[in-house]
């Protein structure tokens, strides 16, 4: 892969957008970054993952323009669809995705950050979702069809009306980050939180995933049974005996995803 980078430590993999200074994506990239989450979707060691940018500038600046400007009105439709599948799948990918932003992350660069289960942000982050001042609108269906799910009706009006740059504190206090860091220490906040995303039951975080999802989405009848249905898989499951054996055993337990 050109524009992504994957590496693996333990339990834990590391996506980079590999485009620096800004990341900017491109067509090639969304293919990348498929091919990279097909790849830890397959790796049986993983257990979390991180999506990060390379570089001190940008986690991602957005679409690169002039990649945009070449594409045919067929080619305009395949590059947003390819968009919508990148969220879908990182917001429906069976093992957590931690977001670790720091620079700009703007336009399509949101869309990848906030689909993600944890997001951490540097204290320098910058946000902008500022689609109408380019005489545009969010097509990957995050900003159109997830966010008001996300943080509300109200906040996502602010966020997306009036297009204005969100300083990392301002992006936790909208709900948009999960927690806001110093500079230096993203990294390290970024690999602690997927290492404790690692020991938890793969199967257990798999199924709240699934679950929150299923509660915007699909109704509460429809979370519920999905609730049930995984309950009876899971309290049958080899991890669940292993929890409750290693909470009682006083040690840590020693999950296998099934």
């Amino acid at each position: 892969m050109e524009t992504v980078a994957l590496t693996h430590r333990a339990g834990v993999s590391t996506i980079t957008l590999n485009r620096p200074p800004l990341n900017l994506i491109t067509s090639q990239m969304l293919r990348e970054l498929e091919e990279a989450f097909d790849q830890v979707a397959a790796r049986a060691e993983t257990r979390a993952v991180i999506l990060t940018g390379a570089g001190s500038r940008a986690f991602c600046a957005g679409a690169d323009l002039r990649d945009e400007a070449e594409h045919t009105p067929e080619a305009g439709r395949k590059f947003r669809e390819a968009g919508r599948h990148i969220v879908d799948g990182i917001e429906t990918f069976p093992k957590p995705v931690v977001a670790a932003v720091r620079g700009w992350c703007i336009g399509g660069g949101t869309g990848l950050a906030w689909a993600c289960d944890i997001r951490v942000a540097a204290a320098g982050a910058t946000f902008r979702a500022g689609d109408v001042y380019l005489g545009m609108i969010p097509t990957w269906s995050l900003g159109m069809v997830r966010l008001v799910h996300y943080i509300g009706r109200n906040r996502s009006l602010d966020v997306l009306l009036l297009g204005e740059d969100l300083p990392g504190q301002r992006a936790f206090e909208l709900g948009l980050v999960s927690r806001v860091v110093p500079d230096d220490a993203l990294d390290g906040e970024a690999g602690r939180i997927a290492d404790r995303l690692s020991s938890g039951a793969p199967l257990a975080m798999q199924a709240i995933k699934e679950g929150v999802r299923a509660q915007a989405r699909d109704g509460l009848r429809e979370a519920a049974a999905l609730e049930e249905r995984w309950s009876q898989r899971i309290l049958g499951s080899h991890d669940a005996h292993e929890g409750i054996a290693a909470f009682k055993e006083k040690r840590a337990p020693a999950f296998q995803g099934r």
